[in-house]
C-alpha cells in the first residue's frame, strides 16, 4: 500500500505476517491494572472496528504495547471496540501509515515520533529527538526525564496545536524505544571525525538524518523493510537503531561494529486521526487515552529491559562494542536544530533543556 491509496488492503492480501489479533501474542509480563472502578467508563459502547498499523515485527516491544492497547479497548468496552493490529510494514512504511492515519484510510498507527515531526503541524515536536538534547547518562534516565516532559502543559499544548493543524492526534507520545545507536560493517566508528563519508541508512525523515548529516555521513532514508538487505548487499555501510531492534533483527549477521553512539533519543507515539476521534463519544475517548497511556508504561518497561540485556546478547554474537566521548559528540551536533527553523527556535530548545 501506499500512502494515497483510497482503500484499505484486506488482511490476507499482505505477503508479510496476518494482522495480529489482540489475544494472540504471549504476554512477557502482567501488567498491574487499576480497580475497574477508575478505569471502566459506566457506558454502552458501539459495534466498532479500528486498524492500527505499525511496521516493527511481532518480537519488538511496541509492537507488544500495541496488542496490550487492543486488549484493554477490548477489555473496557465489553467486546464491542476490536483493534486489529497491522504489523511488519504490512500497511507500508512509517511515513505511510502516518499519512493513512491522516487520511482516515487507517484509523490507528504506532510511529516513531521523528517521522511524526516531518508532518505539517508537528514540526515543533522534533525537538525531544534533537541530538543529545535530553539529559540523563543512561535510558532509565532518560525516561524518567522524558515522562515528566511528556506530562507536561508545553508538550500537552504542542500536541493539541498540531492535532488541529494536521488531523493527526496522538493519544500518548511516551512510548520509550531508546538511544539510537550506530552499526557498521567494515569501519569501526569511536570518533565524530570516523563517521564521515560513511554511507548510513535512518528513517525518511530529516529530524532522524541530522546528527550523522552533521558528522559527514552519507545518510540515506530507506524504510525499514529494506534495511537487512540493503546492509547484506552492501548498499549501505550502516544503520542505527536501539539495541533491541539491532539484535531481533540479527543486524549482527551483517555488521561487524556497535558504537554506543546514543544521538537521538526515541519515543514513539500512538497515533489517530482526529476527525475519527473527535466523531467518538466522550466515554470511548477516554477509553482509548487511558489504555494508550497504560500500555505505553507497559511497553516502555519491557524496552528498557530489552535494550540492556540486548547489549549482552550482541556482545555474545560477536560484534565489536565502542563507547564514545559523549561530550565529544554532542559538541559537534549542537548547532544542528538551527536548520529546522523557524517551526524550531532558540527559545524552544531553551525551554525543553530548562523543563528537565
Amino acid at each position: 500500500m501506499v500512502a494515497c491509496s483510497s482503500s484499505a488492503p484486506a488482511p490476507t492480501a499482505a505477503p508479510a505476517a496476518q494482522p495480529t489479533k489482540a489475544a494472540e501474542p504471549a504476554k512477557p509480563a502482567e501488567p498491574t491494572k487499576a480497580p475497574a472502578a477508575a478505569t471502566q467508563p459506566s457506558a454502552s459502547f458501539p459495534k466498532l472496528e479500528i486498524r492500527l498499523g505499525h511496521t516493527a515485527n511481532t518480537d519488538l516491544n511496541y509492537h507488544k504495547g500495541s496488542v496490550r492497547f487492543a486488549e484493554l479497548v477490548k477489555e473496557r468496552t465489553n467486546g464491542q471496540v476490536t483493534v486489529t493490529v497491522y504489523p511488519n510494514s504490512q500497511l507500508g512504511t512509517e511515513k505511510d501509515i502516518t499519512e493513512q492515519v491522516k487520511s482516515g484510510v487507517t484509523q490507528m498507527a504506532t510511529v516513531g515520533a521523528a517521522i511524526v515531526a516531518s508532518f505539517p503541524g508537528w514540526e515543533p515536536i522534533g525537538v525531544f529527538s534533537l541530538p543529545y538534547i535530553m539529559k540523563g547518562n543512561t535510558e532509565e534516565e532518560q525516561y524518567q526525564v522524558f515522562i515528566k516532559l511528556a506530562r507536561s502543559p508545553m508538550m500537552k499544548d504542542l500536541a493539541e496545536t498540531a492535532a488541529k493543524t494536521s488531523g493527526i492526534r496522538a493519544l500518548d507520545f511516551s512510548w520509550w524505544y531508546g538511544f539510537r545507536h550506530l552499526t557498521t560493517k567494515s569501519k569501526q566508528v569511536i570518533k565524530p571525525e570516523d563517521v564521515k563519508g560513511l554511507k548510513i541508512r535512518t528513517p525518511d525523515a530529516p529530524i532522524h538524518k541530522v546528527a550523522l548529516q552533521t558528522l559527514g555521513a552519507s545518510v540515506i532514508g530507506m524504510g525499514f523493510a529494506e534495511l537487512y538487505s540493503a546492509l547484506q548487499m552492501g548498499v549501505v555501510d550502516g544503520q542505527e537503531n536501539p539495541l533491541q531492534t539491532i539484535y531481533t533483527n540479527k543486524f549482527y549477521e551483517v555488521q561487524k561494529y556497535l558504537t554506543l553512539s546514543g544521538h537521538m533519543t526515541q519515543h514513539q507515539f500512538l497515533l489517530i486521526n482526529d476527525k475519527f476521534y473527535q466523531g467518538l463519544s466522550p466515554e470511548l475517548q477516554k477509553v482509548l487515552s487511558d489504555a494508550a497511556v497504560e500500555a505505553g508504561e507497559y511497553q516502555s518497561k519491557l524496552q528498557l529491559a530489552d535494550n540492556k540485556k540486548s547489549l549482552d546478547d550482541l556482545k555474545a554474537k560477536g560484534m565489536v562494542v565502542a563507547e564514545i566521548d559523549r561530550a565529544d559528540w554532542a559538541d559537534k551536533t549542537k548547532d544542528a536544530w538551527k536548520q529546522f527553523q523557524p517551526q524550531i527556535t532558540q527559545d524552544l530548545v531553551d525551554k525543553v533543556r530548562q523543563a528537565q
